[in-house]
């Protein structure tokens, strides 16, 4: 799965990357959330890429009642690439509403409850995560965009430390990811892969990056173990 991320890429940097225009002058962040507003780039009406905050945390358009009480409690901030496209909850997204979700690296936990190390997980840049998206109704009953990451079993440099991983979209396919219509959708299979071996490097780091109440650059400093 994928739980915890960091985005310190500037603005800046994430326009020319994704080739969207960034209006906001949001600060770095170093350990993001699940509920949390992130960064994201999507399709627009007119069919031009745009960036968009939205919450991590999924939310189906027809959720209510006690269901969408529950998904407040426990937000659904993955989906598997295995089976997105058929189940319910997230089968209309993955045709219609797909999205790449900017990032520097993510974190892992590893070991036993109670005792688990975290670890940086990078590959040395700005990147982005497949994502989906869905304009679903709060408690309240105003509208709000939100967004899961898919991920998959992972390949050889994070199996280690977990049998999932985030999916990433190389640059050269962002716009088939972002455009394809549900008539095309079998050519984003091969998109959902787990990275080749030497794709990810992984250093421990401080169990601090465990409360999202801390965030700062120290988080990603390595430690001993």
């Amino acid at each position: 799965m994928c739980g915890r991320y960091h985005l310190h890429s500037t603005p800046k940097d994430l326009a020319e990357h994704f080739d969207v225009d960034v209006r906001d002058n949001f600060p770095p962040r170093y350990n993001v959330a699940p509920t949390q507003p992130v960064a994201t780039i999507r399709m627009s009406e007119q069919r031009q890429r745009e960036y968009a905050l939205m919450r991590w945390g999924f939310v189906p358009s027809w959720a209510k009642g006690e269901y969408l009480k529950r998904l407040g409690a426990k937000p659904l901030i993955n989906a598997r690439a295995e089976t997105a496209a058929e189940k319910p909850t997230f089968r209309s997204a993955f045709k219609r509403r797909r999205c790449l979700i900017p990032a520097d690296g993510f974190y892992e936990w590893k070991g036993k409850a109670g005792a688990k190390q975290p670890f940086n997980i990078t590959r040395g840049g700005l990147f982005g995560f497949a994502g989906l998206w869905e304009t679903a109704v709060d408690p309240e009953g105003g509208e709000i965009d939100t967004c899961a990451i898919l991920t998959i079993a992972a390949g050889p440099d994070v199996k280690t430390l977990h049998s999932r991983e985030p999916v990433v979209i190389a640059p050269e396919h962002y716009d088939l990811w972002l455009t394809s219509d549900e008539r095309d959708l079998e050519f984003l299979d091969d998109l959902l892969r787990p990275a080749p071996k030497g794709t990810w490097l992984h250093y421990p780091v401080d169990k601090a990056v465990g409360s999202p109440r801390n965030d700062g650059p120290e988080l990603l400093k390595e430690v001993a173990i």
